[in-house]
């Protein structure tokens, strides 16, 4: 073969070469170009679905808090959470506020304190006398109501709140899935029978697990237990892969069971600069149980009132 013949074959095959390399290039380059496409369309689309299902929750509502909060300056910030008897087995009334908790997230120390308050917990609401349970506010007046009244009772701002009903609870179950809890109390509650140890929860059972009281020889004390060991598994499921897989069906459950006043643009804050106060403190408002009148109070003493206050107005970061 000529010299001249084999210089173009090597040119033709070092063409050929390279125009594979250009190839594969290009191929890789339209692929990364399609998969960051259609990775944007899917966040897109999650953030559209977002913005929609909060601002169908949003729910501003009056109360005497004079505070105004900077959560883009990271500034500890009180939730009053309310679980609400209706959404449930039929119960469309306004109802009372079956679980009362007030969350306070502080970001400079991690840690989001986590006070229940007792139902039953006696206090004085003003124009229905001195002798009332502090969930009838929310019968009474609302959310505000409540709002008004926790504040005053605790002597510590509620900034904002998040209510729930018990059909939100069973659709949320539904969305995430089993969650698991230990239980440290064998009961059986509308006819469903749950185990000392580690029990599985779903949608079927989840209520009969929440709302049992009777039958716990710390009454309303063992269902708020059970309450906030339930919550926390289910605000750690929904930031599981599994729970942002789902995130349909988890904000169709929120959007269709939940009020709050706060807004889109500030859950986008407290999800930046607020994710890291998961280290949860649990505090217990504790009373006795009184007689007055024929009904059934639990009367706080003084100085566990006392103390719950200081704790949360300390997660607060308020000085006086």
């Amino acid at each position: 073969m000529k010299r001249g013949s084999i210089l173009k074959i090597i040119r033709h095959t070092h063409h050929s070469k390279k125009g594979s390399k250009k190839k594969i290039w290009k191929i890789l380059v339209l692929a990364l170009v399609i998969f960051f496409a259609i990775d944007g369309l899917i966040i897109y689309k999650f953030y559209n679905d977002a913005e929609q299902s909060v601002n169908s929750t949003y729910k501003n509502v009056k109360h005497t808090n004079n505070r105004n909060v900077s959560l883009k300056g990271g500034q500890p910030f009180s939730i009053l959470l309310l679980g609400v008897d209706t959404g449930d087995y039929g119960r469309t009334y306004q109802g009372r506020s079956d679980t009362i908790m007030l969350a306070v997230v502080n970001p400079k120390t991690k840690t989001t304190t986590l006070a229940s308050i007792p139902r039953d917990t006696k206090v004085a609401i003003p124009g229905h006398g001195f002798n009332n349970k502090i969930n009838a506010a929310y019968s009474y007046s609302g959310v505000s109501g409540a709002m008004n009244i926790v504040q005053s009772y605790l002597n510590v701002p509620v900034d904002h709140y998040i209510e729930m009903n018990m059909g939100g609870l069973v659709q949320l179950s539904s969305a995430l899935g089993p969650i698991k809890v230990n239980n440290d109390l064998d009961f059986t509650n509308m006819g469903v029978h749950f185990p000392k140890g580690e029990i599985t929860l779903n949608k079927d059972n989840i209520l009969a697990y929440t709302r049992m009281r009777y039958e716990d020889p710390r009454g309303d004390y063992g269902r708020q237990l059970r309450q906030r060991a339930v919550l926390t598994q289910l605000v750690e499921k929904i930031t599981t892969l599994n729970g942002i897989m789902r995130y349909q069906d988890v904000l169709s459950a929120l959007s269709s069971n939940m009020k709050t006043d706060i807004t889109f643009d500030q859950m986008k804050t407290i999800a930046s600069k607020y994710r890291k106060a998961d280290n949860v403190k649990q505090l217990q408002l504790q009373g006795n149980g009184q007689m007055i009148d024929g009904v059934s109070y639990e009367v706080v003493p003084q100085s566990n009132l006392n103390k719950i206050t200081t704790e949360l107005r300390s997660a607060l970061d308020i000085k006086k």
